[in-house]
């Protein structure tokens, strides 16, 4: 009959308990420090490209503000120069053919400023304003998009005071003249008198009202972008400082 014998068990002291917990606590702290670091690291680089991003969009605003606004100056002063027209005699041929080019070449003008939002709406939709952990960055980008809003708000009423300007010349102005070869060829006029479709002093009145509604709503929206242009370039200063761009 086999006796089996038990194998000898080497007991282990306390400190070497210790040094093998101590083994596992630094395996498993390095691996929880390793992984932070890991999405640290990717972090940053998410929130340098945000910014590269951003900084270009805010570039390509920088440079649409300055365009509209020189476009709405030379509407401005176009309309200011078709008021003028209110106080003299519009019977008068010189004076017609002034009211006549006005009214096609300012009144009915669009220029409106349309953010790139490309990496706003990324930022805004998908999260990645958390990503934004430097200085006042979200804050600062969070008010610029704000200010944008009130860009937009006096379009409304640029794009409402303009559409009533151009249905005010509908009830004035002939533009089929300028099918009839009679009164205009090779873009300009011929000299022959220029015809209205109404002679009524009332609805010529209401068409210079709508005139200066629409020259109001332009200088209005003229110095809502004047003042948000500074705001975006301070904003593309500060992402180049911040992230060192």
């Amino acid at each position: 009959m086999e006796v089996h014998h038990h194998p000898n068990v080497e007991k282990k002291n306390f400190k070497e308990y210790f040094l093998e917990f101590l083994m596992i606590f630094l395996a498993v702290t390095l691996g929880f420090v390793a992984e932070n670091v890991r999405e640290h690291v990717s972090d940053s680089v998410k929130e340098k490209e945000y910014a590269i991003s951003l900084v270009n969009n805010l570039k390509d605003d920088t440079l649409r503000m300055h365009q509209v606004l020189k476009e709405n100056e030379r509407k401005l002063d176009k309309l200011t120069k078709f008021m003028s027209l209110s106080h003299q005699n519009i019977s008068d041929t010189s004076v017609r053919r002034q009211f006549y080019s006005f009214a096609t070449s300012s009144v009915g003008f669009y220029s409106l400023f349309k953010s790139n939002d490309a990496t706003m709406l990324q930022l805004k939709n998908s999260g990645g304003l958390r990503f934004m952990r430097k200085g006042y960055v979200a804050d600062s980008i969070a008010m610029y998009d704000i200010e944008l809003n009130s860009v937009y708000a006096a379009a409304v009423l640029y794009n409402n005071a303009t559409d009533l300007a151009i249905l005010a010349t509908h009830d004035v102005l002939d533009y089929s003249i300028y099918f009839d070869s009679s009164f205009y060829h090779d873009r300009s006029f011929t000299g022959k008198p220029l015809p209205f479709l109404t002679n009524d002093a009332l609805l010529i009145k209401k068409l210079f009202n709508k005139i200066d509604f629409e020259i109001g709503a332009t200088r209005n929206y003229l110095n809502n972008l004047q003042d948000r242009l500074p705001i975006a370039e301070q904003l593309i200063a500060y992402l180049q400082k911040t992230y060192d761009l």
